[in-house]
């Protein structure tokens, strides 16, 4: 067996292959875009101006049997003051267990010699959200992945331990929600907070006005990074013609903008039923897949910290809700939300969701 760093876009592009090898037979897998892994494995990504990004495979007679991604993000470190290191899509056949663990040892390694205490598995905002413990027969929503349950076992034989518990809420919508929602707006709305949604005519400004109201409320939120405009961007302006305006919406006070909402389609629903196919090639019959979506996705809220307890947080995501009802939705996601993150967990609840995903995020002191 050989364990190999990877240098080429053509072996970056073998690496992006790899996952469809692992997945072929899968019929919960959503086929990743391939371009856009190709560009975070070689640095070419927004996130790539502040890491250091080194993918690895190991491969016995030329059949490839793991890969793992291993990035330093400077920028994460810097605000966390803390030097680590992330493990990142990390894919693998069953029954490779040595295999698996010499791959992780020397990605590992690899963080070591450039002063990381500790390895983050799995999550990596921007790059990858936590790997999943359950609901392995159902399609993960937007910007989650699949994985099968036999990677845990790999894992843990591998040095890692728990470090996080997260957990994707759900709700199914009803005529009654659907009236608590218009009082959660209403009530909002007489205390003086104005709530509008986004104008996409002015994407870019409203994307940068998000930000700011993202780093604020995340500043101090586990794992979570400070984001830059262009990785904003490439949540919104990148994505612009699959977005809803009215699923994004902001809280106004005197012309200050105290909060915003960052909704979207689940587009792993026609994603997964294009099976893979490049998108740009199989057009109609993607926007065909569109048209079929009937969930969205609550990815982010945040309310500034002098404006928190009276409801907006509430309000916010009461609005996207009621613009998806509005598109004929069923259900909607409020995703992910930490285990420890009780006024997050309080906010999904009384949105009437539930939990119906759980995921985990690991972790290897490196000594």
């Amino acid at each position: 067996m050989q364990i190999l760093p990877l240098r080429t876009m053509d072996e970056f592009e073998r690496y992006t292959a790899f996952v469809q090898e692992v997945y072929r037979d899968n019929p919960y897998w959503v086929a990743p875009d391939t371009h856009h892994l190709t560009q975070l494995l070689s640095g070419a990504a927004p996130i790539g101006s502040h890491a250091t990004i080194q993918p690895f495979w190991i491969e016995d007679g030329g059949r490839l049997l793991a890969t793992i991604t291993a990035v330093i993000d400077d920028k994460f470190n810097a605000h966390w003051n803390e030097r680590i290191g992330h493990l990142l899509s990390f894919e693998a056949h069953p029954g490779y267990h040595d295999a698996v663990q010499l791959l992780m040892n020397a990605a590992c390694g690899w963080l070591r010699e450039r002063d990381c205490t500790a390895a983050r598995l799995s999550f990596l905002v921007g790059w990858q959200v936590p790997l999943t413990i359950d609901a392995y027969e159902s399609v993960p929503t937007i910007f989650h992945t699949y994985n099968p349950p036999y990677y845990h076992s790999y894992i843990k034989n591998a040095g890692f331990i728990t470090e996080s518990g997260q957990s994707e809420y759900r709700v199914r919508f009803t005529p009654e929600l659907a009236s608590n929602y218009q009082q959660m707006v209403e009530r909002a709305s007489s205390a003086g907070p104005k709530l509008r949604s986004w104008d996409f005519e002015k994407l870019e400004d409203e994307s940068a006005t998000f930000l700011n109201i993202y780093n604020e409320t995340f500043a101090e939120h586990w794992g979570a990074p400070q984001l830059t405009l262009p990785e904003m961007l490439g949540f919104t302006v990148e994505l612009k013609d699959l977005l809803v305006a009215d699923f994004n919406a902001f809280a106004e006070v005197d012309e200050q903008t105290i909060g915003g909402v960052l909704s979207l389609p689940d587009l792993n629903q026609a994603f997964h039923k294009m099976k893979g196919k490049v998108i740009e090639e199989n057009f109609p019959e993607f926007l065909q897949a569109l048209q079929g979506i009937d969930h969205g996705v609550l990815l982010t809220i945040g309310v500034r910290r002098q404006f928190r307890g009276q409801g907006i947080n509430l309000a916010l995501a009461a609005k996207s809700y009621l613009a998806m009802i509005e598109r004929g939705y069923k259900s909607a996601s409020y995703t992910t939300v930490l285990d420890i993150n009780w006024p997050s967990r309080r906010t999904a609840e009384k949105l009437g969701a539930r939990i119906e995903r759980n995921f985990i995020v690991y972790r290897r002191d490196l000594g």
